[in-house]
Parts: C-alpha cells; sequence; structure tokens
C-alpha cells in the first residue's frame, strides 16, 4: 500500500473511532489515488458494517423472551442482511456498468458501494436505540 493511503487509511479509522467521518477522497490528484483512497474508504465502511451488524445480533436474545420469538427475528435478520448484500452488489454494479467506459468507474462503484454501506449503518444502529 502506498504511504499516502496509509496514512489516508490510519486516519480514517482513527476518525471513525470517534464517530467523525474522514474522506479521504476529497484533495487526490489523479486517478490511481482516487481509486486507491475510495477503496479505503469502502474497506473502512464496510468493518464498521460488520461491527454495527455484531452488535444487533448480539444484543438479540438466542431464546425466546416475555413471548418475542428472537430465534425467528435472528434468522429473519441474517436473511435480511444476506439480501441487502445482493442489492448493494447488483446496485452499484449497474452504476459501474453506466460508467465502464470511464476512468471514473471504480470511484463510482466504491461511492456507491460506501454510501449504501453508511446508510446501513444507520439502519442497523436503529436498532439498538433507546
Amino acid at each position: 500500500m502506498a504511504p499516502r493511503c496509509f496514512l489516508a487509511a490510519l486516519l480514517l479509522a482513527a476518525t471513525a473511532a470517534h464517530g467523525q467521518v474522514y474522506r479521504p477522497c476529497e484533495s487526490q490528484r489523479n486517478t490511481l489515488e482516487l481509486n486507491d483512497c475510495a477503496k479505503i474508504e469502502f474497506d473502512s465502511a464496510e468493518q464498521l458494517l460488520n461491527q454495527a451488524y455484531r452488535q444487533v445480533l448480539d444484543a438479540m436474545p438466542k431464546q425466546a423472551e416475555d413471548g418475542v420469538d428472537y430465534p425467528a427475528a435472528r434468522r429473519l435478520l441474517v436473511q435480511g442482511q444476506r439480501a441487502w448484500v445482493a442489492f448493494r452488489k447488483n446496485d452499484c454494479e449497474a452504476i459501474y456498468k453506466v460508467n465502464e467506459n470511464g476512468s471514473i468507474r471504480n470511484v463510482r462503484y466504491h461511492g456507491c458501494m460506501t454510501e449504501r454501506t453508511l446508510q446501513r449503518i444507520k439502519e442497523l444502529k436503529a436498532w439498538n436505540a433507546p
């Protein structure tokens, strides 16, 4: 990994840990730098998504309680997440396809993936909101 992108990844991880959003793809000078940063941004968002998803599952009881069928809810959440992953992939691949003849295609694809991922994180965090 190039030193500049490694630094961007560290900054992204540090600011994400504090609830801030660092956007490393705003001052890059060429297509390679934009592609690298867009990928770093998506990878970081994906890690946060996995954490949010795990938190929802971990907070949900594994057995029925108070008349709530939590095992069924867990199964449905897992099915929903898998369907959402397929949706995100197809939705963003359509954006890639529209841009596949241009140098912006990877930035647009990873931007889409990041945007959809950040939205899903908000949705998952709402599960555990009081």
